[in-house]
């Protein structure tokens, strides 16, 4: 099994379970094995600390951008929110930045309705898919298989 790092929340609303559980096993059948920071790998360290070793530690990085955060209110720079607006979790746009530091391939998928940061078309050097997270296969829709095999090919397989 190659190991790879896997940037996801520890928390996801119901509606995303089967589509995030299905695409797990779906790595796994592929060879590769996710870890994640408070689901597979547990700290004893700091967060950070503890992120930097395990991403030193796999040949690849998948960044997941589920909704976290919802705003509904407020600003944006000097323009005000006028529809909700939907964020991942800070912890993808750390795990990214470190990886792509580290030139560690990395594949970054995110629902939707998820932006900014990290997600944002040409904040990458490399192609972000916007999928419906909510739809239980997902990760079967042909762009994104290629996307993933093409991934795949990129890692260093020791």
């Amino acid at each position: 099994m190659i190991d790879i790092f896997l940037s996801r929340p520890t928390w996801i609303d119901a509606q995303y379970e089967p589509g995030l559980k299905g695409f797990i096993y779906h790595l796994k059948r592929k060879g590769l094995n996710p870890r994640t920071l408070g689901a597979t790998d547990y700290p004893t360290d700091s967060p950070l600390d503890e992120v930097i070793s395990l991403i030193k530690e796999c040949q690849g990085t998948i960044i997941l951008g589920y909704p976290q955060i919802i705003a509904q209110t407020g600003m944006i720079k000097d323009q005000k929110i006028v529809s909700p607006i939907a964020l991942g979790t800070e912890w993808n746009h750390i795990e990214a930045a470190l990886s792509y530091s580290l030139n560690i391939p990395l594949l970054v998928l995110h629902d939707l309705s998820v932006s900014r940061g990290i997600f944002d078309p040409g904040a990458l050097n490399s192609f972000i898919y916007s999928v419906q997270f909510s739809d239980p296969s997902w990760y079967t829709e042909a762009r994104i298989s290629g996307a993933l095999a093409t991934w795949i090919k990129r890692l260093s397989i020791p």
